[in-house]
């Protein structure tokens, strides 16, 4: 279970004892139904959670392939180009120095492929004329049929698609907040309830016993493994590549990454250990909506991470 299922948990157990000794108890007019149905609209803001954390996955990946079909151009067209030129002819032998500049960037992140592109053009468009320029004319330089308008094309669609991931991003964050905002009041609210129940079972024997029945401490509580990316790549483009949040995998405990096919599994009902330089799981077919959590053990109690899907395209 989720951090805040364990809050739920806790809500759950001290309502049961109410409703058993003192139905009639309220706090600040709260009563036992009141703190229950305050402990289910959480659920309603985990699966928002939830929600965002999916859209904000499919942007992620949406970004990603844009950033890849440009890197691919921006390293595949130079190479075309500079076996089209020899250096042993003066006009062709200054076109390739137009080259320079492009293979000094390595274009390792979105950024560098940008700025990778915009000088690839810059060389491809002269090149380009010089070839059309020729008697006969030769033809400009592609890859796969692409040439510097895929390139172009490439470098208009990247800035859209990476401001969609920091629009999800956000939602995330506010998403997360909402519920950690909510899970930190009931608890309170629970502890309210608790310090309350302890001064009635003062004279109330029965009540005193009772109480042992609600979980008050997270001590022993693992940490959470959290998930930073999952990208569709691997083998064939078929994988899950899970990368982990930084300083979150604790050797000491047992951490797995769980997950589950809609459609085909009930329940979460595969795992690998988790490795913390990341994991690759599948494949999976095209199409295929794939959930997944980490859960980490510590030889006495368990927690789960966060759901998150993606669709294999």
């Amino acid at each position: 279970m989720e951090y805040y299922q364990t809050i739920q948990n806790r809500t759950a157990q001290t309502a049961a004892v109410i409703n058993q000794w003192l139905p009639t108890l309220s706090l600040g007019g709260v009563t036992a139904a009141e703190l229950l149905g305050r402990s289910a609209a959480r659920a309603a803001l985990a699966q928002a959670r939830d929600d965002a954390l999916a859209a904000f996955d499919a942007a992620d990946n949406a970004e990603n392939r844009a950033f890849l079909a440009l890197q691919a151009l921006t390293i595949a067209l130079p190479k075309v180009a500079e076996g089209e030129l020899d250096d042993a002819v003066a006009a062709e032998s200054a076109l390739l120095d137009l080259l320079s500049p492009v293979y000094a960037i390595a274009p390792r992140t979105p950024e560098s492929a940008l700025e990778r592109g915009r000088k690839l053009t810059s060389a491809l468009t002269r090149i380009n004329d010089y070839f059309a320029g020729l008697t006969p004319a030769r033809p400009p330089v592609t890859s796969g049929g692409k040439g510097v308008g895929e390139v172009s094309a490439a470098m208009a669609a990247l800035p859209g698609v990476a401001q969609a991931l920091e629009d999800r991003a956000a939602e995330v964050t506010a998403a997360r907040s909402a519920l950690r905002t909510a899970a930190t009041a009931l608890d309170r609210l629970n502890k309210r309830f608790y310090s309350r129940l302890k001064a009635e079972a003062r004279d109330h024997p029965a009540l005193a016993q009772a109480l042992a029945q609600i979980t008050t401490t997270a001590a022993g509580l693992p940490a959470i493994l959290g998930i930073r990316k999952i990208l569709q790549g691997g083998a064939d483009n078929r994988q899950l590549l899970v990368s982990y949040t930084n300083g979150s995998y604790d050797d000491s405990a047992t951490s797995s990454v769980e997950w589950q096919v809609v459609g085909v599994d009930a329940s979460f009902a595969h795992s690998a250990p988790a490795n913390p330089s990341g994991n690759a799981i599948g494949p999976f077919a095209s199409g295929q909506t794939v959930k997944l959590r980490t859960r980490v053990h510590n030889g006495n109690r368990m927690i789960n991470g966060s759901v998150r899907t993606l669709t294999i395209t």
